[in-house]
């Protein structure tokens, strides 16, 4: 027998309340990112617009404009890159300690003299001979990509819902389609959506150009959508079989191959067999000769599959007991070697060519 590991079982109760919660958790976040984003864009223009307090500039108005204020720095303390670093002013004036960067920390040294400048009340620069630091300014531009990233990021979760609905009626240790083609229509929305949040985070549909790149990108997207829904379709080996050719004899089968020349199809058996010793074969050689297990797609230490020994009880889809090294996609043909169950693992349209190959083997 063939050691592999089982796929991870399908909890779908549990597995789908945590999706649910983590995509509603996503979206909540998303939903609070762009929430702030005319806030910041506020602040950001403010900024930008502030300009130095002058002696006619009133108490009240102090807070809009830009005040200076000298200081020496006492000394510093420089920390990891993700902890807090600090410089530390002599006389604790005008103030103990300021929280800044680790490349900040160690641009300035003790007895440094420095001028902080101050706006709405919190110290924006620290500018000294030749070295100086700013505080990082969070941009309506970035809380934009932020929203729009934790917005596409609870799309997978509810994949992954969506995956587990459409499997609800499989028998609990069916292997689900991958999720992944999801991903990739999220991957591909990101690449129109965040360009165009980056570049207008506030007037996203204020221009005819703006609402015809939205419009292409959310066709785009719902092409992708549609791609990912087909290609994780749960194809039961009936409904395989019936995308495939018509059903042909034995004899039939075996003369359309030989006229279409030797082909060499991905499949595996699962078990350890006098024609499949250690599970050996990674391909099935069809067409010229009869089918033979190969290591590869080629002739070399090809053996002869002994069909006139078996017979075909069953084919259904992947399971967890079937194991990793299957992929979800395939499908599994439950076979009889003369008393001994075996298992072949092939990609539906492939195994259903392998079983009408095969000829004798028939249920």
């Amino acid at each position: 027998m063939t050691n592999v590991q089982p796929h991870p079982r399908r909890t779908a109760g549990r597995g789908s309340v945590g999706s649910l919660a983590l995509c509603a958790l996503l979206l909540v976040a998303a939903g609070v990112a762009a929430w702030f984003i005319p806030s910041a864009a506020s602040d950001e223009q403010a900024w930008r617009r502030a300009t130095p307090c002058t002696a006619q500039t009133s108490a009240a108005g102090r807070d809009d404009c830009l005040s200076t204020v000298p200081a020496v720095i006492a000394s510093t303390d420089v920390n990891a890159p993700k902890q807090p670093s600090w410089l530390y002013f002599t006389d604790s004036r005008p103030m103990h300690r300021l929280r800044v960067s680790a490349e900040a920390a160690q641009d300035f040294e003790a007895g440094d003299h420095v001028e902080l400048t101050v706006w709405r009340g919190q110290v924006m620069k620290v500018a000294g001979a030749g070295n100086s630091w700013h505080e990082h300014i969070i941009t309506a531009r970035s809380l934009a990509v932020v929203a729009a990233l934790l917005a596409l990021a609870a799309g997978y979760p509810a994949a992954k819902v969506l995956m587990r609905l459409r499997g609800r009626r499989l028998p609990d240790d069916e292997v689900l389609p991958s999720d992944l083609p999801f991903a990739g229509a999220l991957a591909g929305t990101a690449l129109w959506l965040l360009p165009l949040c980056f570049l207008h985070p506030t007037d996203l549909l204020t221009s005819p150009t703006q609402i015809i790149w939205a419009a292409a990108g959310s066709l785009l997207t719902l092409a992708l959508l549609a791609w990912a829904w087909r290609a994780t379709r749960i194809l039961t080996p009936e409904g395989a079989a019936a995308a495939g050719r018509p059903e042909e004899s034995g004899a039939d089968a075996a003369a359309q191959q030989r006229e279409q020349g030797e082909v060499f199809v991905s499949a595996r058996f699962l078990e350890s067999t006098d024609f499949n010793p250690n599970g050996f074969g990674t391909h099935i050689a069809l067409g010229d000769g009869a089918p033979a297990v190969t290591p590869g797609p080629g002739r070399f230490a090809a053996k002869r599959i002994p069909v006139e020994r078996l017979t075909v009880r069953n084919v259904r889809r992947a399971r967890d007991s079937d194991g990793d090294t299957v992929p979800r996609s395939w499908h599994i043909a439950e076979l009889d070697d003369a008393g001994t169950p075996i298992r072949l693992a092939a990609a539906p349209a492939d195994l259903t060519r392998i079983i009408r190959a095969l000829g004798p083997a028939r249920a």
